[in-house]
């Protein structure tokens, strides 16, 4: 058992209280080359060339994307919104996916092709992402907590990136960079209702700053907090020990790694994150446990302390599946042994799972993953 407190639903004071539900810009794909949408009455506008049309009826409309620009003087040189596409009934179709609310094209970065952004109503957006980021039939309980924590990541994108009727165009991504989302197709009973339920709820820090909330699988007994994984400290987060999520998802890791190739990404690791530079290639560990974020080594005579979080980034997540493990010497091979899957920060997935059956509500849940954070309401 664990006690943890239940958090207060207090309404947020910001010109956003009390508005309209707002809509969010999700980046759906990249890099196509052609792309065909088809919907019932669409409304096509065509933004390079100021022209809209409107179609009667089932409708297809088929993009070439790309090259765009040219080496002459006025090549694009940033992404440029091409073409908007919307329907009265509220849904478009791209191959066998369906979405909600409208399909921008934008030029690709590098101009040779078409990246395809969703604009939709944030509570539509959190339906569809419940049955990527969770499952669709877990506990209502649980997916409430999903819901707030990946509605407050995205929130603090839009007030990030910029305001929610600016020109920006997409706040953020579907993917794991920011969170997966789905389509039409992917919103369930549960989703909707969870999403409903807690409509315009996300999580504040103490000075009530509103800050990303991160989520992960598996936490593997401990999480971390945002400064041991990435550098960057943000307002309210504490690591909490947790048993929840010991016995679902992936079992506990284990790998090898050759003695020169452990050696050539510490050396990659200190070069990119810390500007220095390995004097020597024999390798020293020190005494470590699963959940220390970083790793003491010896390279020759020079003590180095570097974050477990980046050798990750470089090994990769099939080598080092979380950043919960400990390397230990075995005769002239690296031993791996590590728990959990994700980057181990915030919202334990697993552990929500598990809490939400033992009968814990998403308050409670989200009090116990995040300690030092209160819940409101932003619109």
């Amino acid at each position: 058992m664990f006690k943890t407190g239940s958090l207060t639903l207090i309404l947020l004071h910001s010109a956003f209280a009390g508005a309209a539900v707002p809509s969010v810009k999700v980046l759906i794909a990249k890099s196509l080359k052609n792309i065909i949408v088809e919907g019932i009455d669409l409304k096509k506008t065509i933004h390079t060339q100021k022209k809209s049309q409107q179609y009667v009826g089932r409708k297809k409309i088929s993009f070439k994307c790309g090259p765009f620009g040219s080496k002459a003087k006025n090549s694009l040189k940033n992404p440029l919104l091409v073409a908007s596409l919307s329907s009265p009934t509220g849904l478009i179709s791209w191959g066998d996916q369906k979405y909600k609310g409208e399909l921008h094209l934008l030029t690709s970065p590098n101009q040779q092709s078409c990246d395809l952004v969703n604009n939709v109503s944030m509570e539509t957006y959190l339906m569809t992402l419940l049955s990527k980021e969770m499952n669709g039939t877990w506990p209502i309980e649980a997916l409430k907590a999903q819901a707030v924590a990946a509605r407050t990541y995205a929130y603090e994108r839009l007030n990030k990136v910029g305001s929610f009727d600016d020109d920006k165009l997409y706040h953020l991504e579907s993917s794991e960079k920011d969170q997966v989302s789905g389509n039409y197709h992917d919103i369930t009973k549960k989703t909707l209702n969870a999403a409903k339920e807690t409509q315009g709820m996300i999580l504040v820090g103490p000075s009530g700053k509103i800050s990303p909330a991160f989520f992960h699988s598996k936490c593997g007994g401990k999480t971390l907090r945002p400064d041991q994984v990435w550098g960057g400290v943000e307002e309210g987060y504490r690591s909490v020990d947790c048993h929840f999520c010991q016995r679902t998802g992936m079992k506990d890791w284990n790998y090898q790694i050759k003695g020169n190739k452990l050696t050539q990404m510490v050396d990659q690791v200190l070069r990119r994150y810390y500007a220095d530079e390995m004097e020597g290639d024999d390798l020293r560990l020190m005494p470590d446990s699963p959940h220390n974020s970083e790793i003491r080594l010896y390279a020759g005579d020079r003590l180095h302390i570097i974050k477990k979080s980046y050798l990750r980034n470089l090994a990769g997540r099939e080598l080092l599946p979380s950043n919960n493990f400990v390397i230990e010497t075995k005769k002239n091979e690296f031993h791996v042994q590590g728990q959990g899957y994700g980057h181990g920060v915030g919202l334990c997935q697993l552990g929500a799972l598990e809490l939400a059956k033992r009968g814990y509500n998403y308050q409670q849940i989200l009090s116990f993953y995040f300690p030092k954070h209160r819940l409101r309401r932003a619109y």
